[in-house]
């Protein structure tokens, strides 16, 4: 197996196994409640803190990744992500101790994934960097996406506890591959450590950025309020257990972005990355729009809809991430990616807030309709942006 290859087995292997860390506390959160006796709001607080932890830290590391070894910088961010992880199943007892905790895991996975993304984009050129890149945030899905049903296997096995503590310690051989295994692209390592703002000023990068933010803003409120939605359709609510069958749905739906990724990647290196990124983003927002207004009562029609929905709400990443590898010089691409990353995560963080207040005051109608409201800033951020490149 040739460097290259092997550089893209062993990163797609650690991300796959890292990602346990980023979805196994929602699948447990009914027991670490109980048993750490947190309020509503102190469960949102620790839930949050992973992504504030790795907001804080995006920049830096992307940083890191441009001037030093990337390789290195992977390995001892998967061994922290584990590290910490294990440590808030060990040892959280309440909100503060487990946020400090999640905090601490966040901010390292904040080293692996858009750090692995950026030596993925040095090994691989632009005919092939698409689906390079599809399939290793793909495989970030899928494992998102199997984390539920493992983690709830495991909690009832044993307790939350070691639910968590196997599926986060699941980092720290990824840490060891990555570190023993891949290889840093030759003449890239060296150079004053830097955050470069010039692509601020370029209106292609901040119309690649609001497409992103567009993207998650749909994304990260769908998988958060997915569960809540299913159990209160009638077509749910007629199989008799609804719970069960609406988190498997919810699974399958995260874990399709899997094949999401790898196909909008795909797509990209055959028409264009930002067709192929607006055609995802404008069909996945058409079922959420269609998700709200319609009364669900057929599984025989949700279930396959479902199955698309999970495909596309995906398959516009790859293409805007790889997009943004290419606007990029070669020795920022790693800070591209961390700022994308940044501004791009933080509407995913408020969007599940709005839905929620939305639902509130609107029913999933309301909710849903704000979902619509990103979708379209996000295709009119594609729209300006295919302006630019025609100029």
């Amino acid at each position: 197996m040739d460097r290259r290859r092997r550089v893209l087995v062993v990163l797609t292997s650690a991300i796959g196994l890292v990602s346990f860390s980023w979805a196994n506390y929602p699948a447990v959160l009914p027991l670490v409640v109980g048993d750490l006796q947190l309020s509503g709001t102190e469960a949102g607080i620790v839930y949050s803190a992973y992504f504030v932890g790795y907001v804080l830290a995006i920049v830096p590391l992307g940083a890191v990744a441009d001037t030093h070894s990337a390789r290195r910088l992977i390995g001892i961010a998967a061994l922290g992500t584990g590290i910490f992880g294990v440590a808030f199943a060990v040892l959280a007892v309440d909100v503060v101790t487990g946020s400090v905790f999640r905090l601490l895991a966040g901010a390292c996975f904040a080293g692996v994934y858009v750090p692995g993304m950026a030596l993925l984009a040095d090994w691989f050129g632009a005919r092939t960097r698409g689906r390079v890149i599809g399939l290793y945030v793909g495989v970030l899905s899928i494992g998102s996406g199997v984390a539920y049903p493992i983690n709830s296997w495991l909690a009832t096995t044993g307790d939350w506890r070691l639910a968590l503590a196997v599926t986060s310690g699941l980092s720290i051989p990824a840490g060891v591959l990555v570190l023993v295994f891949a290889v840093d692209y030759p003449g890239t390592v060296g150079g004053k450590l830097t955050v470069d703002t010039a692509l601020l000023t370029d209106r292609r990068y901040l119309s690649l950025i609001l497409a992103y933010a567009g993207h998650n803003w749909e994304l990260f409120a769908v998988q958060n309020w997915i569960v809540a939605f299913l159990v209160a359709t009638p077509a749910i609510v007629g199989t008799g257990s609804p719970a069960v069958t609406a988190s498997v749905l919810a699974g399958v739906v995260v874990a399709l972005g899997g094949p999401g990724n790898a196909l909008g990647g795909w797509l990209s290196d055959r028409v264009g990355r930002l067709r192929a990124s607006g055609g995802a983003l404008a069909i996945s927002g058409t079922i959420t729009a269609g998700l709200g207004l319609v009364e669900w009562t057929h599984l025989v029609v949700l279930v396959p809809l479902l199955v698309v929905y999970g495909v596309v709400l995906a398959a516009d990443s790859a293409p805007l991430s790889t997009a943004m590898t290419e606007l990029a010089d070669d020795e920022t691409v790693g800070t591209a990616l961390a700022v994308q990353s940044l501004f791009g995560f933080v509407p995913g963080i408020v969007s599940p807030i709005v839905f929620g207040a939305a639902l509130d005051r609107g029913g999933f109608t309301a909710a849903f309709g704000t979902l619509v409201a990103g979708v379209g800033v996000g295709l009119l951020a594609l729209w300006l942006l295919r302006e630019e490149v025609a100029q």
